[in-house]
């Protein structure tokens, strides 16, 4: 299934790097299939929570604020994203991210997730998961990451996206 794309979406590199905590990754998933339903066959939304260090942004956490969602969409109300927004602010972090599931494996942002994407800003990522989040949530295995650049969103070629792993191997010691 295609989406709904009249516009041109452009492609391009990123301007920094999403760098994802580990952890945040299965709470993910999880919510995005929640919202799918027993039939499987709705699209899910969650706020990936954390910082802007310089040119990258760091994710460390995920929140999953209530949604209308239906085979062909999901919504988020205006307050809902201002609710999540301030418990960000109260822990000192921001709404940097916001990942979505379409039904198929198109996830190129449709003309609608250009459109509706609440208080998108220099830089921001936004990222597809298909299969109503059954699929992958790694543009290398076929999730759609887009970042908003110069009052636009665009689709970003080559790998931005890095999981951070819970323990980092550094080595043998001696």
């Amino acid at each position: 299934m295609a989406v709904h794309r009249r516009t041109p979406l452009p492609t391009g590199p990123a301007s920094g790097r999403l760098l994802v905590a580990e952890h945040v990754l299965a709470p993910t998933r999880a919510a995005l299939q929640a919202s799918s339903g027993d039939h499987r066959s709705h699209e899910g939304l969650v706020f990936w929570i954390g910082r802007n260090v310089g040119a990258d942004t760091l994710v460390i956490a995920v929140a999953a604020p209530p949604t209308k969602h239906h085979p062909g969409g999901v919504f988020v109300a205006e307050q809902a994203v201002a609710s999540t927004s301030r418990a960000a602010r109260a822990v000192g972090l921001g709404l940097v991210a916001q990942v979505h599931s379409h039904p198929g494996r198109d996830t190129r942002h449709s003309d609608g997730d250009d459109q509706l994407i609440l208080m998108p800003y220099e830089g921001m990522f936004s990222l597809v998961v298909a299969d109503y989040g059954q699929g992958s949530l790694l543009p290398a295995h076929g999730a759609g990451l887009h970042q908003y650049q110069h009052d636009r969103w665009v689709l970003v070629a080559g790998d931005a996206l890095v999981v951070v792993p819970a323990l980092l191997g550094i080595g043998a010691h001696r």
